[in-house]
């Protein structure tokens, strides 16, 4: 992500460099200040992080994701009126670069005032032949990656959140990791409290993501991940919620019965979180007695992992998280359009290969930049199981 930051900013130096040449401005040196200065916010921010900021507290970070979003309205959306005035000398296309930059700053505004917290309920059907008559209608609510510690208003965003969750009736929730942002402290009082509000007839049921595990703390000596994480998990208890991180547990309806397994974030997979597919890793022992016969539903941070499920045939349905649509999602085809697409072999939505089901949520909180953009609105999914014979 890096190199692709830098790329644009760099990009936008030259541009603007090219612009200040080809016009006789009676401030050439302030203009060029000025929109450097812009141009190069990231990797100055980037620099100042690695230099001088001795840990990630959640002061910098909430700093930092601002600091983007004013990069992002102040030079990546005039990436395309400067594009029109160096490459083109006629009027219509400069007015179609100045409008297409006016329509970026108005989509980034939107999404950091509107689409950040336009919670959508999407509502999934997922069939099966392996699910018991008795377990036919059961609802799961799904959500994942709230990302506390960047909530520009935690204990309001939480208790929207929760009250929707409530509202839909669920016979079990489903929480697919990344709670937290860097650290288990983000996980203040009153927001501990409202989490504990959330309901559902078979409890709440989580996992732990990559962020969770304390691999973004860079003083690890003050606090470690294993520290952190073990005080994240207490917590998570305390809310009542029932932490199945590398293990399964059991929901019975009558005589019947479905298996629920978690899988952790193994800290093996940090530096390939966002890669195509993810290297080896063993999550058969989070399966260990659970009968085949039994319809199973697993919560996976990271979706990659699917297809190592789907190889040894541990889930009928599986939850996940993790990608976000990288906050960024536009209306073209089916499933619409996201970079993530670039990285992820399967990114959003609901997908369906040999029998058997995965369920991508597009999370609720940020990262980096504190908007969504476009389509990708904080998800929170209502999947119903149906017995088909």
């Amino acid at each position: 992500m890096i190199w692709v930051i830098a790329f644009c900013s760099l990009l936008m130096v030259a541009l603007d460099y090219m612009i200040s040449k080809r016009w006789a401005m009676p401030c050439r040196r302030v203009y060029m200040a000025v929109t450097f200065a812009f141009d190069l916010l990231p990797l100055l921010m980037s620099a100042i992080d690695f230099l001088l900021i001795k840990d990630n507290t959640t002061w910098f970070t909430l700093f930092s994701m601002w600091m983007t979003f004013l990069y992002m309205v102040l030079s990546i959306a005039r990436m395309p009126m400067n594009l029109s005035f160096v490459f083109s000398r006629k009027t219509l296309w400069r007015v179609v670069g100045v409008g297409v930059s006016c329509a970026c700053v108005a989509l980034f505004v939107y999404g950091m005032a509107v689409t950040r917290i336009d919670y959508k309920v999407n509502r999934v059907v997922v069939t099966s032949q392996r699910l018991p008559k008795s377990f036919d209608g059961y609802r799961i609510v799904q959500i994942s990656d709230l990302h506390v510690g960047t909530m520009l208003s935690p204990v309001e965003e939480v208790q929207n959140i929760v009250d929707i969750c409530n509202s839909l009736d669920a016979d079990m929730v489903a929480h697919c990791g990344d709670l937290v942002n860097i650290r288990y402290d983000e996980l203040e009082g009153t927001v501990v409290e409202k989490l504990s509000q959330l309901r559902a007839k078979d409890g709440v049921f989580t996992i732990t993501g990559n962020h969770d595990t304390g691999g973004y703390i860079k003083d690890s000596i003050s606090l470690t991940p294993d520290y952190n994480l073990a005080q994240l998990k207490e917590i998570q208890r305390k809310m009542g919620w029932r932490m199945i991180d590398d293990r399964s547990v059991y929901v019975k309806r009558g005589v019947d019965s479905i298996s629920i397994t978690g899988v952790s974030f193994d800290r093996k997979l940090q530096d390939y979180r966002h890669s195509f597919e993810l290297p080896d890793v063993n999550i058969l022992n989070c399966y260990n007695g659970v009968p085949k016969e039994l319809f199973n539903v697993s919560l996976v941070h990271a979706p990659q992992l699917w297809d190592k499920i789907l190889e040894h045939r541990l889930a009928d349905l599986t939850l996940s998280g993790h990608v976000h649509a990288m906050q960024m999602k536009f209306p073209i085809g089916k499933r619409g359009v996201s970079p993530s697409m670039l990285i992820y072999k399967r990114w959003s939505g609901l997908y369906q290969e040999q029998g058997r089901s995965l369920y991508i949520n597009d999370g609720i909180g940020c990262v980096m930049y504190p908007m969504r953009i476009g389509l990708a609105r904080p998800e929170i999914t209502l999947i119903e199981l149906k017995a088909v014979r």
